[in-house]
């Protein structure tokens, strides 16, 4: 994943949902770019208006599976989503 403009958070998290550590991506002098092992539980965050990054994968896209999806992670359209979307932006206040 490489960051081309604005500032994105990526948080790792390990089976149990606890966020492990993160990272900001910003062009320039900070961090510009984040390799994901497979497997590893992660999530991405905006933290500027207008931020753009460039994500490759190995192999053909295949929508994830039932098994690879977080259990402790809300889906986008329910009501806890927003509270979550909130707990991961305090990681970087």
């Amino acid at each position: 994943m490489i960051i081309l403009r604005g500032r994105l958070g990526v948080v790792f998290f390990d089976a149990d949902g606890n966020a492990t550590s993160t990272t900001v991506l910003q062009p320039g002098d900070g961090t510009v770019a984040v390799n994901i092992p497979h497997g590893v539980f992660h999530s991405v965050l905006g933290l500027e208006e207008g931020t753009v990054f460039f994500e490759a994968k190995a192999g053909p896209y295949r929508p994830l599976s039932a098994e690879e999806k977080a259990s402790w992670a809300p889906a986008e359209d329910v009501p806890d989503a927003a509270a979550y979307y909130q707990r991961l932006r305090r990681c970087f206040a």
